[in-house]
């Protein structure tokens, strides 16, 4: 195992915290190592050009999301790992935990039946002060795009991956509530030139019907607020990242007599937050291991990222686009 950064400090550091024995301050030595595989956990806008390298060097790949800068990126990603046949994965992290896990069993059991809606958000606070500085996360040359990529794609992911349905067309919207801050080396402020909010308008593939919130400035969501909703022909579930035992659900009788009843989540389905958050890690080892492909792998980080391209084009033109 190694760590890898130009910082050899920071390297040092991270390599102590987790007794990782390797250190190195550049990307090629490491790919010229005898590892097997990397994450790629850097600013977006590296992840392309450090995925092909990693590709082209015969290591499996796990990659942050967004998976890129923009789709043309993410498909030069899909064509290496493809040429190099490699695993590739994708860290959608939030589709592990308990009530994501029994939400989508429940609808692939078909207690749900046909979806008609599908509601989330995915919500933080903490841009809400003035104070906060120009991180490169709200920057669009190191990111692309800012709050829609970074827990916006988490949240449309998700409900996609619970409901089993494709997003088909989007009609986005996007604001930057606060339009400058301080620089972290303190010598003035500079631009914020990406979305610090979005909200966005979907299609399903099934003709249902999506509405989606992510932000930086919902006060009070306790460092982060992520819900979804679902409603169905047959039933409709909520669930609720704040509480990991129960879920909300309304099937069988109780959908029938028009109710919605708090269950306990099965334990089969329970999961902990040092699992669930360390789990797209062990799903991608034991891909290699079994020389089978990931989920989530490039192709579905391509998806999202045609995804993200179509919702700032709808953004800027004010209207619907279709995803390609």
């Amino acid at each position: 195992m190694a760590v890898c950064n130009p910082n050899i400090a920071s390297a040092q550091r991270v390599a102590e915290r987790h007794q990782v024995p390797g250190i190195f301050g550049d990307v090629n030595e490491l790919l010229a190592s005898d590892l097997d595989a990397v994450a790629i956990v850097t600013p977006n806008d590296s992840h392309a050009a450090l995925a092909i390298a990693a590709a082209q060097a015969g290591k499996h790949v796990l990659c942050e999301k967004p998976m890129a800068l923009s789709t043309e990126q993410a498909e030069s990603m899909v064509a290496a790992a493809k040429d190099a046949n490699i695993v590739t994965g994708i860290n959608f992290t939030w589709r592990h935990p308990s009530a994501a896990q029994y939400a989508r069993h429940l609808v692939r059991s078909g207690e749900i039946g046909r979806i008609f809606h599908v509601n989330g958000c995915f919500n933080q606070g903490f841009l809400t002060n003035p104070n906060v500085p120009l991180m490169w996360r709200l920057q669009k040359a190191k990111t692309g795009t800012g709050c829609l990529g970074d827990i916006g794609s988490h949240i449309l992911d998700l409900a996609e991956w619970v409901s089993g349905e494709f997003i088909t067309s989007v009609c986005g919207d996007l604001t930057t509530f606060i339009d400058e801050r301080p620089k972290a080396d303190g010598s003035g402020k500079g631009p914020v030139d990406v979305d610090d909010a979005a909200t966005v308008l979907t299609r399903f593939e099934n003709g249902g019907l999506g509405n989606f919130m992510s932000t930086r400035y919902a006060a009070g969501s306790g460092g982060m607020d992520q819900r979804l909703e679902i409603y169905g022909q047959k039933g409709s579930l909520i669930m609720d990242f704040q509480d990991q035992d129960y879920i909300k659900v309304s099937i069988g009788s109780f959908q029938r007599e028009n109710q919605m009843l708090t269950v306990p989540i099965p334990q089969r389905f329970k999961t902990t937050a040092e699992r669930y958050m360390g789990q797209n890690v062990t799903n991608f080892i034991d891909a290699i291991i079994r020389d089978e492909p990931m989920s989530p792998d490039f192709r579905d980080g391509l998806h999202s990222q045609r995804l993200l391209d179509a919702i700032v084009t709808s953004a800027e033109g004010r209207c619907w686009i279709d995803v390609p």
